[in-house]
């Protein structure tokens, strides 16, 4: 299944996927207890039928708001994504898309990663390392179910390795808290 958060004027967004859905849904999303971006509303225009909730991947989405949104100054605003030389965005229409890894095949190249060989000094790797680090994951965990293990390998350190750095890149406020099974 793929997905699509649409940003609309207001604070809303429009979530398109494949395959259709009968009528529009549009979700609102705000900070969680946990510090993770969460649903706060859901507004479906048309008729709201059990065929079209069942079919409604509240997970999915908020991954996908996880990934791509971030809290700057109490507004959710999307997250910068760099443009990667000789690939066009996969949204250049302005939304953001998230893909089922059971069907991924293959994707195009990550933006590069950050040198794991970086000189630890005696207060540990600085924040560039971490905001790159997150940078990394946040990419893999839209595309993939283990982003951590991708990361480790990509990197060529033990996944144990990659679980640690991510969980300093949250420490230091470069990625949400986590949920136990979830990744992004």
């Amino acid at each position: 299944m793929r997905g699509r958060l649409f940003p609309t004027d207001s604070d809303w967004c429009e979530w398109h996927q494949e395959p259709e859905l009968s009528g529009s849904v549009l979700v609102r999303v705000g900070v969680g207890d946990d510090g993770r971006l969460v649903l706060t509303g859901l507004r479906i225009d048309g008729t709201p039928s059990a065929e079209l909730l069942r079919a409604l991947p509240v997970g999915r989405i908020e991954a996908a708001a996880n990934a791509q949104l971030t809290i700057v100054d109490d507004r959710v605003v999307p997250v910068a994504v760099p443009h990667r030389p000789g690939r066009e965005p996969k949204a250049a229409d302005g939304g953001w898309e998230i893909t089922d890894p059971a069907r991924a095949v293959a994707r195009p190249a990550a933006a590069p990663l950050p040198d794991p060989r970086l000189a630890a000094g005696a207060r540990g790797r600085p924040d560039r390392f971490y905001r790159d680090i997150a940078r990394a994951y946040r990419d893999l965990a839209s595309s993939s179910a283990r982003p951590a293990a991708e990361l480790a390998e990509a990197s060529g350190v033990p996944v144990s390795t990659a679980h640690r750095w991510i969980k300093e890149a949250r420490r230091r406020g470069f990625l949400p808290p986590g949920r136990p099974g979830k990744s992004g």
